[in-house]
């Protein structure tokens, strides 16, 4: 526990390091699971458009027979992957925050809904730390947060 201590110190105390190392590639993502009726209403009402949407029963791909078994629209952070990860979410934040009360409410009649925070490293034990921003845009939208690790 102390080395992870040691580390998350160290990671959160050197900014400059965190933003530029070539160790580390982030992103986020808005995702809403179960909503599938609301797919097409969501782009129509906020101009906004998923990374990705899509619908239960859909094949996963054109190569498998398998298919989805629940509806998902993504909404990703467009920034380059080197950048912090505070940038991905502020941009989130600042993009859906004019359309708060729309996907409040596509939320609410939703399954799941969460902010999915990712980190890309060549490190085996990634420490991600993320600011006060990632707290308000799960606290306006009543969002879980979900955490995706990758490690080459």
């Amino acid at each position: 526990m102390a080395r992870i201590s040691k580390r998350h110190t160290k990671i959160c105390s050197q900014k400059f390091q965190r933003v530029t190392s070539p160790f580390f590639e982030f992103d986020a993502s808005i995702r809403i699971g179960g909503a599938g009726k609301y797919h097409d209403e969501i782009s129509a009402s906020t101009g906004l458009t998923p990374t990705r949407a899509y619908l239960a029963g859909d094949k996963v791909s054109t190569h498998s027979e398998r298919v989805r078994k629940e509806d998902m629209w993504i909404f990703s952070s467009p920034l380059d992957r080197s950048r912090p990860l505070d940038d991905h979410v502020g941009w989130l934040l600042d993009t859906v925050t004019p359309h708060i009360e729309y996907l409040d409410g596509v939320i609410n009649n939703a399954t799941w809904a969460d902010l999915c925070l990712g980190c890309f490293s060549d490190i085996p034990y990634p420490m991600i730390a993320t600011g006060n921003r990632a707290t308000e845009l799960i606290k306006k939208l009543n969002l879980q947060i979900s955490f995706n690790f990758t490690c080459t």
